[in-house]
Parts: structure tokens; sequence; C-alpha cells
């Protein structure tokens, strides 16, 4: 790796972690605000807990030594956190591009690479294995980091229903309309992104990251449906 590659990748870490740290003093300042004021339900404080509560400094502090120490630091950003196993296992050879992902809307075009294991996503976004390939009838699952590495998916929020998402793989384009951004719970998105279109004939893609940025106790999903399918220009 060259200095120039460890420096951005020493760049994005101390991005995340100054995100991370900011949102931790927000958290701390609202909940004494809300201690102090007045009293708080079980149900509204469990809620708040589910929603990130227990975020600290702790974690902060970790990340910090390991910069300080040379070592790769913590990291939440892990959008396949919660998945079974089975459900996700790739071989963990070298990641292998197959193909381009490119999203106008947010700036976005990057290598599409097989395989959801965390050297996959290293190097990009990466499709989950046993899921239809893109352009093939079904549900295209794809995951992809937002803080850390490469950040492809950094700007997932910003889509709107109509945006475009174009996958080129080899002389094929394949060419998507954004239908809806969801934000769903961790312990119910890997059957809220697997999930395959009734119809068997349909052909859609399905874009996941953590959520929020700086908890990661979430996942923001992006549907979208098949336009069109082409050689690529």
């Amino acid at each position: 790796m060259d200095f120039g590659r460890k420096s951005r990748r020493l760049a994005h870490w101390v991005t995340a972690i100054s995100s991370l740290l900011v949102a931790v003093t927000v958290l701390t300042v609202a909940f004494s605000s809300v201690g102090g004021g007045r009293s708080v339900s079980p149900e509204a404080g469990d809620a708040a807990l589910a929603g990130g509560a227990r975020s600290d400094t702790s974690l902060v502090v970790r990340m910090l030594d390991d910069l300080r120490e040379g070592r790769r630091p913590e990291s939440q950003d892990r959008p396949l956190a919660g998945a079974p196993v089975k459900l996700v296992r790739a071989g963990p050879d070298d990641a292998v591009p197959i193909g381009r992902l490119t999203i106008p809307a947010i700036g976005l075009s990057t290598p599409l690479v097989d395989g959801v294991h965390e050297d996959a996503l290293r190097e990009g976004p990466g499709h989950w294995p046993g899921t239809p390939a893109p352009g093939e009838p079904g549900n295209s699952v794809i995951s992809g980091h937002r803080t850390t590495e490469t950040r492809p998916f950094l700007y997932l929020d910003r889509l709107s229903p109509g945006d475009t998402i174009t996958i080129t793989e080899g002389g094929e384009r394949f060419r998507y309309a954004v239908d809806d951004v969801t934000i769903v719970p961790q312990s119910g998105y890997v059957r809220y992104v697997l999930e395959q279109p009734a119809n068997p004939r349909t052909r859609m893609v399905t874009l996941f990251a953590c959520n929020p940025l700086t908890a990661h106790f979430q996942r923001i999903v992006v549907r979208a449906r098949a336009l069109d399918e082409g050689r690529a220009s």
C-alpha cells in the first residue's frame, strides 16, 4: 500500500472518529437535560437506548489509541453485523471486481466486487452471494460502507425516488430507478433486504449500509426497479 493511500485511509478514520465524538457529546448533553428537566418513562428510556444512547466515549478513546499505536482502529461500520454467517459466507480471497456501480445523484462511481466479507468491502460495495446477479430476475443485494474505507454509500440518504442507479458488467449495462429509501432496525434488516419480489420476472436491486453514521443500530436501505437492459455505451 503506497503512502498516499495510507494517508487517505487515516484521514477517513480521523473523520469518522471526530463524527462519533461529536455524536457522543450531543447525546450526553441531551440525556443530561432530559434527566434534569422531566421524568422519562421506561418505554421511552428503552427506545432511547435502542437508538444509540448506550454510546460512550470509550469507543472513541480506543479508536484514538489504535491510531496512535499504528493499529487498525475499531469500527462500528459493519453493514453485515447481525446477519447469520451461513447467509453471508464468501471466500476470504482478494476481492474480485465484477463491474461498476454508478449513481449520478450522489456523485458515485465505484468498482463493484463479489462478496460481502470485510476484505471485499474494503475495495468497494459488494454483491451478496446467493442473491441474483445484477441484471438477472429477482432482487440483487449490494452492501457497502458509509464512514470507512472508500465510503461509497456515505450519501445514500440523499437519494430520492426516480434517481438512477447503473451497474455495468463487461459490455452489459443495467439501469434502475430508485423506488424508496427506508430505515430499518438492525434486528430485522436481513429478512428485509433479502426479500425477493412476488413476480419472479421482476428485476430489482437493493443497496444497504449502516445507519446512522455514528451509531449503526439501523440500516439504510435503497430499493430500485429495473428500467432497461442493454449494451454499455
